[in-house]
Order: structure tokens, then C-alpha cells, then sequence
């Protein structure tokens, strides 16, 4: 019978793998040696890598509070809504970056992570699409836009891989690249007094 503490063990010790080995090194047994626990308790837990990852990644975005603030978030008008979430994703993307780029490179090659990067991403994307419907419910969406194109147009704009990007391999700094992201996607999505 699985073991709720047990499993929670075993998504920290993936989580940890990730970081320091990288998903393509990440094994079943390499986790239950981390954890403790035997390799057959990891695979009564999750079955398979796939799982296990899908499960890590979720876990994650819920243990370190993400998800909270970006609820919190919708608390706010629409238009200051849409800019605290994005502020919320900017403060919480570079804790996950490692992980992130090691799902999405997973996703590239067909490797067991893509299964949790299409979660992780589709579940991201939602969020987005909920803070951009509240802007299209107050008249607030720029002319243009659907909400489904605007969702689609700031997913992409802040996706991780951008991010990894301009910080990275551009040595743009992360308050530099918050800060222009989203005065950009701002300008470029939510309609302006008097337009």
C-alpha cells in the first residue's frame, strides 16, 4: 500500500536529482537511494519515470506557495491582476528554471519529461488564460485580441526558455528582463485609458 510520507519523500529526492544530475540522469533507483527506500517503493508510488516526473513537477509548484500567490493574484482589478501574476511567475521562474529547461529538452526529444512539461506548461497557460478572460470581461483587452491569442502571445513571451535566454545567454539581468516583459506584454495586450 503506498505511503503518503513515503511518496513525498521520494518526489523531494526527484526533485533534487533533477537539479543535480539532470533529467536524462535522473533514474528510478538513483531516487530510491536518495530517499531511502527501496526501488520497487518507487515504482509502487508512481509506476513509471513519466509519473513520477509529472508528479514532482505539480508538487513543486504547489509546496513552494506558487500557486497560492498566483490565486492571490486574482484577487486584484484585472489589470493589476494580470500584472501581479506575471510579477508572481518572474519571482518564482528562476527556483525552477533548471528543472523547467531540463522538461522542456525532455519534450524536444521524446524523453519521459515531455509528459510533465506539457502538464506543467498546459497548467501555466491556464493560469495565464484565466487573468487575460478577466481582462476581456472588463473591456480591458486590447483591440485584436482574442483571449485565446493573447494567451498564446504572453505564454510565449514568458516562457522559461525565453527567460533562460535574455538572462543567460543575452546577460540581461532578472529584474531588467521582468521589468521589460512585462511593460511589454502590458503595451502590447491591455488597452489603454482613452483607447
Amino acid at each position: 500500500m503506498p505511503d503518503p510520507a513515503t511518496k513525498t519523500r521520494l518526489l523531494d529526492a526527484a526533485w533534487v536529482e533533477v537539479l543535480e544530475q539532470g533529467i536524462d540522469q535522473l533514474t528510478l533507483a538513483g531516487v530510491a537511494t536518495r530517499a531511502s527506500v527501496s526501488r520497487q517503493a518507487v515504482y509502487l508510488h508512481f509506476g513509471n519515470r513519466a509519473t513520477l516526473l509529472v508528479e514532482m513537477a505539480a508538487r513543486y509548484d504547489h509546496t513552494s506557495g506558487f500557486r497560492q500567490r498566483l490565486a492571490m493574484t486574482r484577487t486584484r482589478s484585472p489589470r493589476d491582476g494580470l500584472r501581479e501574476m506575471l510579477k508572481v511567475w518572474f519571482d518564482y521562474l528562476p527556483s525552477i528554471l533548471p528543472v523547467a529547461l531540463a522538461l522542456e529538452a525532455a519534450n524536444l526529444t521524446g524523453d519521459d519529461g515531455a509528459a510533465a512539461y506539457r502538464d506543467r506548461m498546459a497548467d501555466w497557460r491556464s493560469g495565464i488564460q484565466v487573468a487575460i478572460d478577466r481582462l476581456a470581461g472588463d473591456r480591458a483587452l486590447a483591440s485584436g485580441w482574442t483571449v485565446d491569442t493573447a494567451t498564446d502571445w504572453t505564454w510565449a513571451a514568458v516562457h522559461p526558455s525565453h527567460y533562460h535566454h535574455l538572462t543567460a545567454e543575452c546577460g540581461w539581468s532578472p529584474a531588467t528582463t521582468r521589468r521589460r516583459l512585462i511593460g511589454m506584454i502590458e503595451r502590447e495586450i491591455v488597452s489603454q485609458p482613452g483607447t
